[in-house]
């Protein structure tokens, strides 16, 4: 007869964290633009990140992927530190896609040569695999007609599709939205956020920085509002929004809704 011990008993895991921070400081020079942020976002889940213009969103979504290593505190993705000493940052960053408000796009290269260059460079991946990645995923955004064009050559929303697409080509754990639709023209909003609600559908772990209160609305899961460098107050995305807790927050809806 087998008696069972200790180490026979079934071990219980949890799934980690998509995005994990712990006591996260950002300082410039003398001034000090995050002041111990925490905050956990769980796999497939969306959070708006809103508040008024130097509340820190930005800096904490840069934060996120060490484009602006943080000053103190750690960040962990699916576990992983990526704050640890000898983290290597590039592999890090391959693994948090980011789409900024200006698309930062190479204005000398084609579409193709856009998403494929982190492939390659970061990567590593053959020329041919890359350009077949690149291609799927310009396919999948409705860009098919533009692998050969210039950026100038496209609208801004066509350019932040493309942005979107190079970021997706990693094939991230989590995707960052930096004010994606800020610098388009009204027009264009509604195309890029509906790239951005196709893939909250699809299961994407988001966090986006937005000023849209009606997309927050209706595809966060939880809103963030920031004010000061601080998380002031957080909530499932239509409780927040509807009934806000703090005056803060209040003050803050009246001007932009």
């Amino acid at each position: 007869m087998t008696v069972a011990t200790e180490t026979d008993a079934p071990v219980h895991t949890s799934t980690p964290a998509a995005i994990e921070l712990r006591g996260i400081h950002k300082s410039f020079e003398h001034r000090e633009v995050l002041t111990g942020v925490d905050l956990t976002v769980a796999p497939q889940e969306v959070v708006c990140l809103i508040g008024p213009s130097g509340s820190g969103k930005s800096t904490l979504l840069k934060c996120i992927n060490l484009l602006q290593p943080p000053t103190s505190g750690s960040i962990l993705i699916n576990g992983e530190e990526l704050t640890a000493p000898g983290a290597d940052a590039n592999l890090a960053r391959s693994r948090v896609g980011m789409v900024f408000q200006h698309f930062n796009l190479f204005p000398h290269v084609d579409v193709l040569a856009n998403v494929t260059v982190a492939l390659r460079t970061v990567k590593r991946i053959p020329k041919a695999e890359a350009e077949r990645i690149a291609r799927q995923q310009l396919e999948r955004l409705g860009l098919s007609a533009h692998v050969h064009s210039r950026p100038a050559d496209l609208s801004g929303g066509q350019q932040q599709r493309v942005a979107i697409a190079r970021a997706l080509a990693m094939d991230p754990q989590v995707m960052l939205f930096d004010e994606a639709t800020s610098a388009l023209d009204p027009e264009l909003v509604k195309g890029v956020l509906n790239v951005m609600r196709e893939l909250a559908e699809s299961g994407m772990t988001m966090v986006v920085v937005t000023h849209e209160i009606g997309f927050a609305r209706e595809v966060a899961d939880r809103v963030v509002f920031m004010d000061g460098g601080r998380i002031a107050e957080e909530g499932p995305a239509r409780e927040v929004l509807t009934a806000p807790r703090t005056d803060r927050l209040k003050e803050f809806l009246s001007q932009v809704l």
